[in-house]
């Protein structure tokens, strides 16, 4: 009779090293499966994607695979050993993979979950990096299969920019990461977005529901987007390089953004972004008719209290 085989586990507890010996040929395959590798798939695999994926070299050793319909991006992905298998079958990549993690607009999110929700690994932990929250956890419940769970994220970085071309293991350093949990999920899906968020770099995190995340997300982000379409809707006709420094640059940056990923945000969170867009508009239509009045005081006093603000925003 053939004799058995062990492997031996040793770890420290304590400074008291313990030894496990298992008999592989009683082992079940309940067993088995805790030996495999942590299996990660990432849908989209552009600049947040392509990010991750690189950001998350090593994370509990785990086989990355990337789905994109765009051939490219996928091919990018591989060659920069961002991912460790491509697919552009998007069932295929889901069906083993233990964290699924969905970096595609809000629409295309629901598509999939939709389209995918027989499919997922039972204890698979999903979720997406989408910049509005509330309407799609509105929906998503009611296809969310019980033996899975679900977390959103949203990491606090970017470019303005896509694509994997300018994805980079970086981007998430010192940066914020919010995570918005369903109420019906367990501590497993939080557990594991925090330990993402450590491993990539990410410095401040927020537990939050999906609609503070998007009231607060609407003046921090979505504002400020529209802010900086604005002042390049126009410009004036001898701007040139010679004329522009870092205010310039720093307040209109992001107005080279994805018109079409934008169009969707903005409509997506229009409830929530128009109070704050009134606010906005008073507020500039108080420092114009200080100008025009010519009144210092009334001008200092605004632009007072936009510096002690910032000041006061810079310490939380």
């Amino acid at each position: 009779m053939r004799e058995p085989l062990y492997f031996l586990f040793a770890h420290t507890l304590l400074k008291e090293r313990k030894f496990i010996m298992l008999n592989l040929e009683n082992t079940n395959s309940s067993c088995f499966n805790k030996l495999k590798r942590f299996r990660i798939t990432i849908v989209g695999t552009g600049l947040i994607g392509g990010s991750l994926a690189l950001a998350l070299n090593g994370f509990k050793n785990a086989v990355v695979t990337g789905a994109d319909i765009d051939k490219d991006s996928l091919k990018q992905a591989l060659a920069a050993g961002a991912i460790d298998e491509a697919a552009e079958n998007t069932q295929e990549a889901i069906a083993e993979a233990d964290l699924v993690i969905l970096c595609v607009s809000p629409r295309t999110t629901m598509k999939i979950i939709k389209e995918q929700k027989g499919n997922f690994k039972k204890g698979c932990v999903i979720t997406d990096v989408c910049g509005t929250k509330h309407n799609l956890y509105r929906d998503i419940p009611q296809y969310i299969p019980e033996s899975v769970e679900y977390i959103g994220i949203h990491p606090m970085a970017g470019k303005e920019v896509g694509g994997f071309v300018n994805a980079c293991a970086d981007l998430f350093q010192n940066t914020g990461f919010i995570l918005i949990p369903l109420q019906t999920q367990t501590d497993k899906g939080t557990a594991l977005m925090l330990e993402i968020a450590q491993y990539i770099g990410a410095k401040y995190t927020a537990l939050t529901n999906p609609e503070t995340h998007d009231d607060i997300i609407a003046y921090t982000s979505d504002l400020m987007h529209i802010a900086a379409g604005a002042l390049c809707m126009d410009f004036h006709p001898q701007t040139a390089k010679a004329y522009t420094a870092g205010a310039f640059r720093d307040c209109t940056r992001i107005a080279n953004m994805d018109a079409e990923l934008w169009t969707e945000l903005l409509i997506c969170n229009g409830e929530k972004i128009v109070p704050h867009l009134e606010n906005y508009i008073n507020n500039l239509r108080l420092i114009k008719t200080a100008m025009q009045n010519k009144d210092t005081k009334a001008v200092h006093e605004l632009l007072a209290r936009a510096s002690n603000n910032k000041k006061e925003l810079l310490l939380r």
